[in-house]
């Protein structure tokens, strides 16, 4: 596969004004168009049919008022974060909430949202994939983009998943030629979600690997503090999988 250039991968979207927004102090009435990096990118393959559905994860925002003078950041404030598509988007923003508070967990059209959308994934010209642990660690040491790429068998759904993700963070001990990934956020399809669409499946999770067929997932949950729900990850899932590095090598 020609791994993805994350760093220089975006959405751009546009969106007109919205009258009916009364929200104080509000955005100054003119619309916005926003890019945003890409920061992981999921595949969902059925297995009966070979249809497969492509989802990525945007780098995380805060909530903010459009150019304002006097005030920029909402309050109270909140993450601005989501799963898109090419033709739909779901919100996966964190938030301290009340217990029993949801939000709402439906994708949405990004047709009937926006009124201009444009998705730029970039791949590197050059790659490699890496071959034992000791390719891994010199790879690191060279300080070469890394890229991960884990898949796994759902049979619940039928389906095979393969994420994709930038490594930000890798660990080596290069005396004993080990490494060990970890590494986030990424898109994790939940099939204990009660949906039969994929992108209503998807969590955020931070991964965790040293070898090539087993991955520990952290998924980001709800977690009750007295009164209060905060989102945080906390629950672990540890799978089997196939995890496959690649470097990019200069052009």
């Amino acid at each position: 596969m020609q791994i993805c250039d994350f760093a220089n991968s975006y959405i751009r979207w546009v969106v007109e004004p919205d009258p009916s927004d009364k929200r104080r102090p509000g955005h100054m009435p003119w619309g916005n168009s926003a890019r945003i990096q890409l920061d992981a990118r999921c595949e969902v393959v059925d297995q009966a049919t070979g249809r497969s559905e492509e989802f990525f994860l945007i780098t995380p925002c805060r909530t903010e008022w459009m150019y304002r003078e006097d005030a920029l950041f909402q309050v109270p404030n909140r993450e601005y974060v989501g799963a898109w598509s090419r033709t739909e988007a779901i919100g996966l923003g964190s938030m301290t909430k009340r217990v029993g508070q949801r939000e709402s967990s439906l994708a949405i059209s990004i047709q009937d949202s926006f009124t201009g959308f444009d998705l730029t994934v970039r791949r590197f010209p050059r790659q490699r994939r890496l071959a034992d642990d000791a390719d891994v660690v010199r790879a690191t040491v060279d300080n070469l983009p890394l890229v991960g790429v884990t898949e796994l068998d759902d049979g619940a759904a039928g389906a095979r998943v393969v994420m994709e993700y930038p490594i930000k963070t890798m660990n080596i001990h290069p005396e004993r030629i080990r490494y060990q990934v970890d590494t986030g956020p990424l898109l994790f399809v939940d099939s204990g979600i009660a949906s039969e669409r994929a992108i209503e499946r998807l969590r955020m999770a931070f991964v965790c690997y040293n070898g090539p067929g087993v991955a520990e997932f952290v998924l980001r949950t709800s977690t009750g503090a007295g009164d209060l729900s905060v989102d945080d990850y906390t629950e672990v899932r540890r799978l089997d999988v196939r995890n496959t590095l690649y470097a990019a090598e200069p052009a």
